[in-house]
């Protein structure tokens, strides 16, 4: 008998230096060359690979 694998669905949140969760980070300003970014666009890589997106 053979389980279903689920699918991961990753889920960003994103925690502030004085200990605030957010989700959304709009109007807020990422610096250039932060992880962040490189996490966005593995996740965008990998959906365009897999015909998701």
């Amino acid at each position: 008998m053979k389980n279903k694998k689920e699918q991961w669905k990753p889920r960003i949140v994103n925690i502030m230096a004085d200990g605030s969760v957010i989700e959304d980070l709009t109007g807020y300003v990422i610096p250039a060359g932060h992880s962040y970014y490189d996490i966005i666009l593995g996740i965008n890589k990998q959906s365009n690979e897999e015909g998701v997106a």
